[in-house]
């Protein structure tokens, strides 16, 4: 287990108490190091027994062997056993957890020696858990911090001072090219359920005799790189004006041990706060593979949040999950039996490559959009859209150094650039 010098725990956990403190009076908590302790203690405004439960299930996330040291009325602290509790060498060394409400409420944390990475994060999280109930709970924010993006059409902004939290989109059917099928998909299993539930929700009371949801909650988008899954969640959110929550993994698959889970976990429950919401987890396949496939353990932790987040008892109706992935088929079965939809996206054919070429490109003409169609085989709108940007930097580039006169590029230009493009394909396949 990683062990941390003093000055090393000391500024994790400073840190990130201040981010989550930006907009605050409140002061940071005392950290000290004296004859070989490590200790911190701050006052919260109230030390409930209910909250010390909450702190003991936020220890439990980060400790696997917690013992109850002492349980008076006024004095309860918790104690770390160590990970193997049949060794009693260092028993009465583990980290303390004390909760002392005599007078003044106080939390004290102590322990001799340095911290575990784990303890710290434990730490970080009781202070956050207290210092949240301190200050005005903004789940916008929130979210932000957690390393989110939230997107919403203009019209869903009432609050000016909410707009600074969001990116604003306004994108119709137009935005992607091509792809009329899956348009037609969507806009018949996604967006008139999100524009009309209470319809949904009648036809099921009329058929069952008793009023229950009945429309997706969980949808899965499959498809390889590039074809617009992404841009279809942009989509869906500015076409039924409800906010989205956009999930980079990179920003959820934490350094620390534990937090990819409990971040994951809370941006779930934040999300619930909207009155509707999209939820958009990208490359949900980085995040839970197969468990035949063999996975860490903070992975598994991950997995188990989102079984339980996205079907089960904390299931939230007002939440509509999309995940997006290029493999379904290596996700945990378990997982990809919760989405109620797949909806796939496959390369585009040469129909829909030639609407996406002329999306980007309005100055050839038609048959000439079809050769460039043609040739294109195998390329995802993402590298059709590549091309035709790359293509105009060539010819810009052609263009001042020959002293020619402005014009956009021919379409010999885009044709280089596509053989280019594609013998780049096969050479990484080849390698591959």
């Amino acid at each position: 287990m990683l062990e941390l010098d003093f000055q090393t725990s000391k500024n994790q956990i400073e840190s990130e108490i201040e981010k989550f403190i930006s907009n605050s009076s409140i002061e940071l908590p005392v950290i000290s190091f004296e004859k070989g302790e490590f200790k911190t203690y701050f006052y919260p405004e109230s030390l409930t027994k209910e909250q010390i439960l909450d702190a003991l299930g936020i220890i439990k996330q980060y400790i696997e062997n917690v013992r109850i040291h002492t349980f008076d009325p006024n004095y309860i602290v918790f104690q770390s056993m160590g990970s193997n509790i049949y060794e009693t060498k260092n028993f009465l060394q583990g980290i303390k957890y004390k909760f002392i409400s005599i007078g003044v409420n106080r939390v004290e944390i102590t322990k001799s020696g340095n911290l575990l990475q784990e303890e710290v994060q434990s730490i970080i999280e009781i202070i956050k858990y207290f210092y949240g109930k301190k200050q005005k709970f903004n789940f916008c924010e929130r979210l932000v911090q957690l390393g989110t993006k939230l997107f919403c059409h203009p019209s869903y902004i009432k609050n000016k001072e909410d707009e600074k939290y969001f990116n604003l989109i306004e994108e119709d059917w137009n935005s992607l090219g091509g792809y009329d099928d899956i348009k037609t998909e969507i806009q018949e299993t996604v967006i008139l359920p999100l524009l009309h539930p209470e319809v949904f929700e009648k036809v099921s009371e009329l058929a069952r005799g008793k009023k229950i949801p009945n429309y997706p909650s969980a949808i899965l988008f499959e498809g390889p790189p590039g074809v617009g899954k992404t841009s279809m969640a942009r989509i869906i959110a500015s076409e039924s004006k409800i906010p989205m929550v956009y999930i980079p993994i990179e920003n959820i698959l934490s350094k620390y041990y534990g937090e990819s889970a409990k971040n994951l976990s809370e941006i779930f429950d934040c999300a619930e706060k909207f009155e509707r919401v999209i939820l958009f987890l990208d490359e949900i396949d980085s995040l839970a593979v197969s468990r035949e496939q063999g996975i860490i353990e903070a992975t598994r932790r991950v997995l188990s949040v989102l079984l339980r987040k996205i079907d089960g008892f904390e299931n939230k109706f007002n939440v509509l999950t999309i995940g997006a992935t290029n493999r379904a088929k290596d996700l945990d079965h378990a997982l990809l039996s919760r989405f109620d939809v797949i909806i796939r996206f496959p390369l585009p054919d040469i129909k829909e490559r030639y609407k996406i070429f002329k999306k980007y490109i309005k100055h050839l003409s038609k048959e000439e959009l079809v050769e460039l169609a043609k040739i294109s085989s195998g390329f995802s709108g993402r590298n059709i859209k590549d091309i035709c940007e790359m293509a105009e930097r060539k010819w810009s580039r052609v263009i001042i150094m020959e002293n020619k006169e402005v014009m956009p590029p021919p379409k010999n230009i885009y044709e280089e650039i596509i053989h280019k493009k594609k013998l780049e394909m096969e050479l990484w396949n080849q390698s591959g």
